[in-house]
């Protein structure tokens, strides 16, 4: 219980549906007992992006990787426990600053950008580093909320053997529609915003779409029909709001019934 009151201070202390960067880190895997790497990630364009590469027990390695893409705010500490519940499951887990956030190098980031096309080549350097860095693992994407844009637009350049995504926004023109209904904010769409939903139709690689039956902005229905576009998409439910799916999905240990259903989606 305390680790998931923790995460929920973590991750709405930050403002919601704005891009809100931390720079500073609250914590390191190690103060959570995990043992990490850190890398940085060169991207095309000249940005440097800080990494943590934190792997499982040997005894426990499930010789999967998920590459961790996420939400608009904070930075990678806010999202430890996830990554220490994952790891502790097997996974190897890859997770990474956008550039503008953490330690990442300096971009001038106007919050009411929904996303940056950027954040997108950021997403496709890690996980292109990650595929060549760590070999004999299938590698895919753990995207959360504006994480899954990100994705969306990542793998239309690089490959990956299968996506996660929840929160999925399924028409960015839509959702910025919610928004202003809904949190009266006026949010701007990056160029090139209008092929989105075709480049979404277009991944082929397996999809788990994890979708909260209270949340109001991406939808259990926007899942399900993003789910329909193609036979090896399938979408998970829970009873919470945006992206509380670990929350929820919690009977004994923090997540344990999130990463039971990941893990039989990863495995099968």
């Amino acid at each position: 219980m305390k680790n998931i009151l923790l995460v929920i201070i973590l991750l709405f202390s930050i403002d919601s549906y704005a891009i809100k960067p931390v720079r500073e880190y609250v914590t390191t895997p190690d103060s959570l007992g995990m043992n990490y790497k850190q890398q940085v990630v060169r991207t095309p364009d000249g940005y440097d992006l800080n990494t943590w590469l934190i792997k499982p027990a040997p005894s426990k390695d499930n010789k999967t990787t998920l590459v961790l893409a996420y939400a608009d705010g904070g930075n990678m500490p806010y999202w430890l426990y996830h990554i220490k519940a994952l790891t502790e499951s097997g996974y190897t887990v890859v997770a990474f600053d956008y550039r503008g956030f953490g330690k990442s190098s300096d971009f001038e980031i106007n919050p009411l950008n929904l996303y940056y096309n950027e954040f997108a080549t950021d997403l496709q350097s890690v996980l292109g580093w990650t595929k060549k860095s760590i070999k004999g693992n299938r590698t895919g994407i753990l995207a959360f909320s504006m994480g899954t844009i990100v994705a969306t637009l990542a793998l239309q350049q690089e490959k990956a053997d299968f996506l996660i995504g929840e929160g999925y926004v399924y028409d960015p023109t839509a959702y910025v529609a919610k928004i202003k209904a809904l949190k009266n904010r006026d949010i701007i769409l990056p160029k090139g915003a209008a092929n989105y939903t075709s480049q979404l139709k277009r991944i082929q690689y397996d999809m788990l779409l994890v979708a909260g039956e209270k949340d109001e902005f991406t939808t259990v229905e926007d899942s399900e029909k993003i789910a329909q576009q193609r036979s090896n998409r399938e979408t998970l439910r829970h009873s919470g709001n945006h992206t509380e799916g670990f929350i929820t999905m919690t009977k004994e240990n923090f997540g344990d019934m999130y990463i039971k259903e990941l893990t039989k989606f990863t495995q099968k």
